[in-house]
């Protein structure tokens, strides 16, 4: 094994050793502070949103009931774009890259990439398809002031953020929009970068 190979090592071991602290140092925040993400408005400008349905099921899946699954349409152009948003200010395993439940439930992810989608957000993009219809679909991480696509670097900054005993929360936001079969990704991409930089603003106050 050459230096090179031995320090990359080293530095995968740390890493890991430091977010495996994120599993015994207690959480300065209690859960009754924290934030509800219910509360985050329906009415966003030109665009009005609605709850979609989850069952238990769902909730024990995903392994908390402090998230949103909403349908936003612009009253104007009568275009859809749906929001989800799950948070949790002490539990990081409620956070985890999305993939993993499209493939589970039997889509196929078509492309990959990372892109900016406002001028402080970039995050992952991709499509998926199953059998009924395709859909473009974007993601980051928060935590506090941290707006990022990596999941590495959102839970690194949690691990340190949780042994200097300061709030650790930990959200995953993801913008999607369906593709019908003459609709381009290009159109599908500037609806969800457009609700994006809508909603931005209000990540600070609601998704802190």
């Amino acid at each position: 094994m050459n230096n090179k190979t031995f320090i990359g090592v080293i530095m995968i071991l740390v890493v890991v050793s430091v977010i495996s602290l994120l599993n015994y140092l207690p959480s300065r925040y209690a859960k009754e502070n924290e934030a509800q993400m219910v509360d985050f408005p329906k009415k966003i400008g030109e665009w009005e949103g609605a709850d979609l349905p989850l069952s238990e099921r769902d909730y024990e899946i995903l392994e908390t009931k402090n998230l949103i699954m909403r349908e936003y349409k612009n009253t104007t152009s009568q275009d859809a774009v749906y929001l989800y948003i799950v948070y949790s200010a002490g539990d990081r395993r409620v956070v985890h890259p999305p993939e993993i439940c499209y493939t589970g439930g039997g889509a196929t992810i078509i492309k990959k990439s990372v892109i900016p989608i406002t001028d402080s957000i970039a995050a992952n993009e991709f499509i998926i398809e199953d059998k009924a219809s395709r859909q473009l679909v974007v993601y980051w991480f928060k935590t506090a002031d941290l707006n990022t696509y990596s999941y590495m670097r959102q839970q690194l900054k949690i691990a340190v953020k949780r042994i200097l005993r300061k709030r650790t929360s930990g959200a995953l936001i993801r913008v999607s929009a369906h593709m019908s079969d003459n609709q381009q990704e290009d159109a599908a991409l500037n609806l969800v970068k457009s609700f994006s930089r809508q909603i931005e603003p209000l990540l600070e106050k609601y998704v802190p």
